[in-house]
């Protein structure tokens, strides 16, 4: 006889959490090598960073360019061969480029690693970047450029990063038509050659790597020196834009994308932790805010949410949303109706606990496995910091109080601090 246990389990307040370890050592050149040991099964994932982002190009488009056209081509094989040899070993391998560097992703079998680093410092080492290849890039960016600027979310997103920081700081200089006849394949070719010396790589590895993995990256490399990592490139302060308010009228919108926003600062800020849980209760999760007046109460949109987005250098908070043509000075109004709020009002204890409960759930899932730890500890290792910062979120979590969030709420929600930009009707 089954009987059916009606009992559900027990809630309980999540008080800490127990962090990967990271083992640390170098390569004969100097090279950092950051190992996370955890998982069940023999698959390794390995994040090659090199100083080669937006930052260090310069100009738009060619870090990006670069990092993408690494893997069509070396001096003994084709795109071709390289893309089979990766398929018939199962791998993966990708580039991704950010403001300050690209990172180099390798997943596969543990048991595959010795073919797959080799093949993976020839790509990165010995890159040809075939002339031919090189148009067709080119040209499948320009069509895609092209494709993104009839959205008017991408006309905003473009537009908000230029009048916050200003059109020639690297965090909001935009790409335009122009940047794609101005970008030469000699261009490329000395930018892989400034910036993807071994030298200058920080590596990180996650998974079960096995015992050899000092050895193999030690081979492949840890053998070039140079004149060791790069310095820090620096960055003028921002130059907003004078004019608070902008629209961008686009002929045949239907919609408006609004992007409201201020400058702001990293993670060594001492508000930064405090202002992520006061921007969680304002359009941080699916409860929030924005989301309960803009959206369910007002029928305004059907999504709106805000978030904080550090820079190594800087940082931005960002309202963001897309409506209807007619309703956008009444979503505007009504955003800036929800600081007011949270500027007057306290915070009712059991929506603070939701917003505390979400952030501990959202912290658990994000340190779910070595892969997304190892992502985590990389995004933190660019700040100079390490998990300490996500002990100290915890310990603030626990003890904020709705006073705290409305005197964040009075000192940063100014609407006087913040730009609107609009892209539509």
């Amino acid at each position: 006889m089954s009987t059916t246990n009606h009992t559900p389990p027990q809630f309980k307040t999540i008080e800490k959490i127990d962090f990967l370890p990271v083992e640390l050592f170098h390569l004969d050149n100097g090279v950092p090598v950051s190992v996370i040991r955890a998982g069940s099964q023999e698959v390794t994932k390995i994040d090659i960073e090199y100083p080669a982002g937006a930052v260090q190009a310069g100009i738009p488009l060619l870090a990006s360019a670069t990092a993408n056209l690494m893997q069509e081509g070396t001096g003994s094989k084709s795109s071709r061969e390289i893309s089979e040899i990766i398929d018939f070993h199962g791998a993966y391998f990708n580039t991704q480029t950010y403001h300050h560097h690209t990172v180099v992703t390798l997943l596969c079998l543990t048991s595959h690693l010795p073919r797959m680093l080799e093949l993976i410092h020839e790509i990165i080492s010995f890159a040809s970047f075939p002339q031919k290849e090189f148009d067709i890039y080119l040209q499948k960016r320009y069509e895609e450029f092209l494709l993104e600027g009839e959205k008017v979310k991408t006309l905003a997103a473009r537009l908000f990063g230029e009048t916050i920081f200003g059109a020639e700081h690297p965090y909001g200089r935009p790409l335009r038509k122009e940047h794609f006849d101005q970008i030469t394949n000699q261009q490329i070719q000395t930018f892989h050659n400034q910036h993807y010396r071994s030298e200058l790589a920080r590596i990180y590895v996650a998974g079960q790597p096995g015992t050899e993995i000092d050895r193999l990256l030690n081979h492949h490399f840890g053998q070039t020196t140079g004149a060791g990592p790069e310095k820090d490139t620096r960055i003028a302060p921002p130059t907003p834009s004078a004019n608070k308010k902008i629209i961008l009228k686009k002929d045949g919108a239907m919609q408006s994308a609004i992007r409201i926003g201020r400058p702001l600062f990293n993670q060594h800020h001492p508000d930064f932790i405090p202002l992520q849980v006061l921007n969680t209760a304002l359009g941080g999760y699916f409860g929030s805010r924005l989301m309960s007046t803009v959206r369910e109460e007002k029928g305004l949109t059907y999504g709106i949410g805000s978030y904080i987005m550090p820079l190594k250098h800087a940082g931005v908070w960002i309202v963001s949303s897309e409506v209807a043509g007619e309703k956008r000075d009444e979503a505007i109004d009504a955003i800036f109706e929800e600081f007011h709020k949270l500027q007057n009002e306290l915070l009712p204890e059991k929506e603070l606990e939701m917003v505390r409960n979400y952030m501990m759930g959202e912290l658990l899932r994000s340190f779910d496995g070595p892969f997304s730890t190892a992502d985590i500890y990389r995004t933190l290792s660019e700040y100079n910091l390490d998990f300490d910062y996500y002990r100290q979120m915890i310990r603030y979590l626990r003890h904020v109080s709705p006073v705290n969030i409305r005197d964040l709420a009075r000192q940063y929600l100014i609407p006087d601090a913040f730009w609107t930009v609009v892209a539509g009707v």
